[in-house]
């Protein structure tokens, strides 16, 4: 009997797989030291808690996300999961670091998530929509929609009294500003990579869009 031939994973794929197990395990480190450290001066004020129980559980989100697609999923997406926990490494080492005390990398990190957002939100509209035009636009909207939430929330837990939030006028339009960019990038990727006939989108398996 002919055993089904299986392709050996690549070296760029393997040290890709390497890279995001490393960097997930640090953002988990991260998350155990704001768990364990949450009344610390470096974290006071932060909502650091409740962070570290987002960012370990939005580590999960691609490994799920592949593993309940129904159909064929095709070959893991280790760039999507890479670029998915990079923004949640850099915000949980920027607070345990005190990086965002001495620089100004909040700006990016919004922007990534923005970017980010707004790719995966539009490749999983792409299938449903007639364009991909649309499924961009509809992306971008998502991140900003996101992002107005994101803000929202912070206001009001400033005005519930949480410290430590160092809210400005200029740093919500920042923010704001960064997620615009963002949204851009991510609806651009959306368009640049996306199938332009509406039934190679709709295929079973894990989108081509995302990234194999």
């Amino acid at each position: 009997m002919n055993l089904p031939f299986q392709r050996r994973p690549s070296r760029g794929t393997r040290a890709l797989a390497a890279v995001t197990l490393a960097a997930k395990a640090a953002t988990v480190a991260c998350a155990i030291d704001a768990l364990l450290h949450s009344d610390s001066e470096r974290l006071k004020g932060k909502a650091i808690r409740t962070r570290a129980v987002g960012y370990t559980g939005a580590l999960f989100i691609v490994p799920l996300a592949w593993w309940l697609l129904p159909g064929r999923r095709g070959p893991y997406p280790h760039a999507l999961d890479l670029g998915v926990t990079v923004p949640l490494l850099a915000d949980a080492a920027g607070n345990a670091f005190g990086v965002y005390e001495r620089a100004r990398v909040d700006d990016a990190v919004h922007a990534a998530n923005a970017a980010l957002l707004a790719a995966v939100s539009g490749s999983l509209i792409a299938p449903h929509v007639d364009t991909p035009w649309q499924a961009a636009l509809a992306g971008g909207a998502i991140a900003i929609a996101g992002e107005t939430a994101w803000e929202s929330l912070e206001y009001i837990a400033w005005r519930l009294g949480q410290d430590g939030m160092d809210l400005t006028y200029e740093d919500t339009m920042d923010d704001i500003i960064g997620t615009w960019v963002g949204a851009v990038v991510g609806a651009l990727l959306v368009l640049a990579r996306g199938p332009r006939r509406r039934s190679i989108r709709a295929q079973p398996g894990w989108r081509a869009v995302l990234g194999g």
